[in-house]
């Protein structure tokens, strides 16, 4: 960037200008010469006039003088010719030889001007010489009388007196004219004498301004020097504060700067740099070929990267340049080597890479790194061959929703660390995205895809200790693995998620291998799923009810309603077909919706035949725990007005191994609306006394598989007498299900079990036949075979 020039200052604005200030000094010369020559012009005229007034001074005395011997000689001759002195009379020749003796002084005065009195006087002086003589004649004895004398005195006087009288009018016209002279000389010299004095007063304003402009201009210039210090300075510390390295060599490749960090990288300091060569000041010996091609070609070097230690010992990556400096007039002057520590971008760019292929929350790889990486496999073709497992928690969005995501993420980093340490080095771990992750494993045959599946279920299904919070999650896993021939990732994927389907729908904690079958049906669900999607909001739904019976006094005392589509084409599907694939729909809450809204429909419809028959509902564990599925039974007793006691909540037992705490507060809230809650399949899945004794349970429900073994008494007659007394030990009653044979009912009533149900006593049925069997006692002649039997 090119320098601009300093404004002027505005203190030296509307200063003269030197051609003006020489003008000026040109003028003050011209007036000083003007005053010389008037001034000898007038001492020459005074001196002129000085003695030009002496000589007029000397006519005049010696005409006066003359004038006076004439008038005291006649006064004399007069006095002796009237008084007839003797003494007088013979005074007047000597009085005669005075007045001839001025008459010749007079002639002999030099007019130096032109003085015609004077010189009319001298033309008459032989005439006045001659009546001289002839008034001496007049005296002498003998002489003719007085009378004669005084015409010869009139005679004499009247030249004199006129001359005298011309002398004086010529003394005044001459004073006069040396005075006007005087007067326009003295005028000159005073006209002269202001222009000096005006433009001495304007030199003396110029040099005053100079002064000053001078006095303005040192001090500029001191705060020039001053504020260039301080630029200097400031230039310093700035160069100083760059965060880069700046040195600067002479044409010699001498060191003659380096900024502070610069210095304070290599641990070198002006003693070590300054004047020195890049060996002689240690600097990197390379520097000095760089530095010397630059200087030889002149031309600025590209951008490098190099690797510096600095004085700790530590490697830096620093991106360096350098560049010739040449003066205005093109020779080189200076090389200028920069460089910037680019230690901690390279570090943040592969911190940003890293963030940008791994999970931020357990720092393992994520799908997009995974997905590279398995298709880096499938390239070079493995062998034997490789597994895809890809993993998805159960249950985990109730843990997110009721311990917050807090506790969510210290599960799923304790997960990591769980299935890191099943993995081997050559195998890979990877988050796909929230509660799914995925391995990939080297496998040398099909079964130890299977094995690892296997450890892998049983490890995350044991209980999470998080903090003061214990938390069961199980996780599903679908596998596919690939041992010859060609695939894809986004293929091998796809099959681990049909696999991770077919898991989730064989329940909780299963695992799954890829089968190529599993397209066909994958179709086939979606399908299936739409279809079920349109007949519930058709209301193609209906509920069927299974009778219970009470093993006191056989008699009816409830129905457990049960969910039936019957499809157009394929007919009636079971629940344990369609209910999944509503949830795996996102179908759960309005399957809930309309099983309750048409359990509560019935309960009022029997209420208004005078019957008060408990009815009970099961309720998908992916709605328990959630605030909504509580404020829609809230929501459906206020707007049925059924009562509570009427409306009884089955759950399963899978549903508290993801979060029992929230499936224990929903269960509270239950039970604060005055429904029941029963929890159905028990034993079937991870039992654990410890949440058992914990939950608010009304009846506990034994599964079918246990039922089905009693004919043949050993484990499962223990298992169920154990649960029978469980529960009544925590205040619930035991429904035993799946009763099909007198044998298995004689057990249950032996064991002390409350209530049944199954094919045996009623299978599920339309509401229309449900009051028949209500009226029916079981005492009374021709009751049914199924009331006999309890009775009996």
């Amino acid at each position: 960037m090119t320098a601009q020039p300093a404004a002027q200052p505005r203190s030296t604005r509307g200063l003269p200008t030197r051609r003006l200030r020489r003008g000026l000094m040109g003028l003050g010369i011209i007036a000083v010469l003007l005053i010389g020559v008037l001034g000898h012009g007038l001492r020459q005229a005074t001196g002129e006039f000085q003695q030009e007034g002496e000589r007029h001074r000397l006519a005049s005395s010696l005409l006066m003088h003359t004038e006076f011997e004439l008038r005291h000689f006649g006064n004399t001759l007069h006095s002796a010719a009237l008084l007839e002195d003797a003494t007088a009379w013979a005074a007047l020749p000597a009085h005669l030889q005075g007045l001839r003796s001025r008459v010749m002084e007079m002639g002999q005065v030099e007019m130096g001007v032109d003085s015609p009195g004077l010189a009319g006087l001298q033309r008459a002086l032989p005439p006045l010489l001659a009546t001289l003589a002839e008034i001496e004649a007049g005296l002498a004895p003998g002489a003719a009388p007085m009378p004669r004398l005084h015409p010869l005195l009139a005679a004499l006087e009247a030249p004199i007196r006129e001359a005298l009288t011309q002398l004086q009018a010529q003394e005044h016209e001459r004073a006069r004219d040396a005075t006007i002279s005087l007067a326009n000389q003295l005028l000159l010299f005073a006209l002269g004498f202001m222009v000096l004095v005006a433009a001495s007063a304007a030199l003396a304003a110029l040099l005053v301004a100079a002064w000053r402009q001078t006095r303005f201009a040192l001090g500029h210039a001191r705060a020039a020097e001053a504020e260039a210090r301080a630029a200097h300075h400031t230039l310093h510390r700035l160069v100083d504060s760059v965060p880069a390295l700046i040195i600067t060599f002479d044409t010699d490749l001498r060191c003659i700067y380096a900024n502070r960090p610069a210095q304070e990288f290599f641990g070198l300091y002006d003693d070590a740099l300054i004047g020195k060569g890049v060996a002689a000041s240690g600097l990197p010996p390379e520097l000095e070929d760089e530095l010397r091609a630059v200087r030889d070609n002149g031309r600025a070097a590209p951008m490098v990267e190099r690797r510096r230690v600095d004085r700790f010992g530590q490697t830096r990556d620093i991106l360096a340049t350098t560049v010739p400096i040449f003066d205005n007039d093109g020779r080189l002057r200076q090389i200028l080597r920069t460089g910037i520590d680019v230690t901690e971008r390279r570090r943040a760019e592969e911190r940003v890479r890293h963030l940008a292929e791994h999970d931020a929350l357990t720092d393992l790889p994520n799908r997009l790194r995974f997905k590279a990486e398995l298709e880096a496999r499938l390239v070079v073709r493995p062998r034997p061959g490789v597994a895809l497992h890809v993993i998805d928690l159960d249950g985990f969005r109730s843990v997110n929703d009721n311990h917050g995501q807090a506790v969510g993420d210290a599960l799923l980093l304790a997960m990591a660390r769980r299935l890191a340490g099943l993995l081997r080095p050559q195998d890979m771990l990877a988050r796909l995205g929230g509660d799914e992750f995925a391995v990939l494993q080297v496998i040398q045959a099909d079964a130890d895809a299977m094995a690892l599946a296997a450890r892998i279920t049983q490890a995350l299904a044991q209980p999470y200790a998080l903090g003061r919070t214990q938390i069961r999650c199980s996780a599903s896993l679908g596998l596919a693995t690939l041992m010859e021939g060609e695939a894809t990732a986004e293929g091998m994927l796809a099959r681990a998620d049909l696999a991770l389907a077919t898991a989730r729908r064989q329940g909780i904690g299963q695992f799954r291998a890829f089968r190529p079958e599993m397209e066909g049906e994958a179709l086939e669900r979606r399908q299936l799923q739409a279809e079920l999607g349109e007949a519930l909001a058709a209301g193609s739904l209906h509920l069927a009810y299974q009778p219970k019976f009470s093993l006191r006094d056989g008699r009816m005392e409830g129905v457990e309603a049960l969910l039936r589509w019957s499809h157009p084409l394929r007919g009636p599907i079971s629940p344990a077909e369609f209910v999944p694939m509503a949830e795996e729909a996102g179908l759960a809450m309005p399957l809930a919706r309309f099983v309750l809204h048409q359990a509560a429909a019935q309960i009022l419809a029997w209420q208004a035949m005078g019957l008060e028959l408990p009815v009970a509902v099961n309720l998908s564990g992916e709605l328990i725990g959630m605030d909504e599925a509580l404020r829609m039974v809230e929501t459906l007793l206020r707007e049925t007005a059924i009562p509570p006691r009427l409306l009884e909540i089955e759950v399963t037992e899978s549903t508290f191994i993801g979060d029992s705490e929230a499936a224990r507060a929903m269960l509270l809230g239950l039970r604060a609306l005055g429904i029941r809650v029963a929890l159905d399949d028990f034993g079937t899945g991870f039992s654990s006394l410890s949440y058992l004794q914990q939950l608010p349970i009304d009846v506990l429900k034994i599964d079918r598989c246990f039922v089905a073994g009693l004919e043949a008494g050993g484990a499962s007659a223990r298992i169920v007498d154990t649960v029978v007394r469980l529960a009544h030990g925590l205040g619930a009653r035991v429904v035993a299900e799946g009763v099909e044979n007198h044998a298995q009912l004689e057990a249950l009533r032996k064991l002390g079990c409350d209530s049944v149900q199954g094919f045996l006593l009623g299978r599920p049925q339309p509401a229309a036949d449900i009051p028949a069997l209500m009226h029916t006692a079981p005492a009374k002649p021709g009751a049914s075979r199924e009331s006999a039997a309890i009775s009996a």
